[in-house]
């Protein structure tokens, strides 16, 4: 990939003269041999000089020169910089290359470059470290957006934020009692559903949440409770089951086939004593083939 993209970078710049004493012309050979960080030291004193600081191929230069320190050094905070300053420096190519002879190069470094955003997002998410995850995928909106105001990133969004969610349930799930958890993931689903009231995992995680919390809340009455905490619990957890129901309903008009959404709703409906419709899904469900839960 390194010899290609040396191949598409000389390709770009053939107006480049061999001056000596000109720091872009020193740049491009060093990179050329492989030292990034003496290119990188010329080629930033390149565009900010008047020769340069308008000049396309410059601009270009220094963008591949930051995107190969990104992928020598990616996964910390000096490989971030550098994919920051080489996005940065690619953008500044296509502005100002007002023939598009760069562009083409320009564009397929940028979009990999903002790709490599959003898959990093994801393996953060996977690790655990869902702070890096958001850093990760705002840059990668920011400069998808920032190329292309008109992209559609609803689907994206959505992907990236019910894994967001994901997370923050776990989190929840692991400690009950840690209900700041509960709050980023419900928030989180909730803007899933602003984007795409049809999504049936943020429908359905964000109904299994609030029953969970309501069933949470009746468990940790402590035995010696009276009756008037005990009363008031009841009514709080009670909230949470009708909070529930309309996102569980969702789910389940949305996929009437769905064992978990029909099993959902017989036990939201039986917490709410509304003896009538839970019996109605507990018969739904017993009736459901085995191979609806594929």
């Amino acid at each position: 990939m390194r010899t290609r993209h040396l191949l598409l970078l000389i390709l770009a710049l053939p107006a480049m003269a061999l001056r000596a004493q000109d720091p872009l012309v020193e740049a491009l050979r060093k990179y050329q041999a492989g030292d990034l960080q003496g290119a990188r030291e010329l080629v930033d004193d390149a565009v900010t000089s008047a020769q340069h600081m308008g000049n396309a191929e410059a601009w270009l230069l220094r963008g591949f020169v930051y995107k190969d320190i990104y992928k020598a050094k990616s996964g910390g905070a000096e490989g971030d910089a550098a994919r920051d300053t080489a996005l940065a420096s690619l953008y500044r190519t296509i502005t100002i290359d007002k023939d598009s002879t760069y562009r083409d190069n320009a564009v397929q470094a940028y979009e990999f470059l903002s790709r490599s955003c959003y898959n990093e997002a994801a393996k953060a998410l996977a690790d655990g470290n869902d702070d890096r995850a958001v850093t990760l995928y705002d840059s990668y909106r920011e400069s998808v957006l920032l190329l292309d105001p008109k992209t559609d990133l609803r689907a994206r969004e959505a992907e990236f934020s019910n894994a967001l969610g994901t997370l923050y349930t776990k989190r929840f799930n692991a400690d009950r009692t840690q209900t700041q958890w509960f709050e980023k993931a419900t928030d989180t689903y909730r803007g899933v559903l602003r984007i795409d009231p049809e999504n049936y995992g943020a429908n359905y995680n964000l109904a299994t949440l609030f029953y969970n919390m309501g069933v949470y809340r009746i468990r940790a009455l402590q035995v010696e409770a009276d009756i008037i905490t005990m009363q008031q619990v009841q009514e709080v957890a009670r909230e949470y089951f009708q909070l529930a129901l309309p996102f569980m309903l969702k789910a389940h008009d949305m996929n009437p086939g769905r064992r978990e959404t029909v099993l959902g709703l017989e036990g939201i409906y039986y917490s709410l004593q509304d003896e009538m419709n839970s019996e109605k899904f507990r018969q739904l469900y017993e009736g459901l083939p085995p191979q609806e839960d594929r």
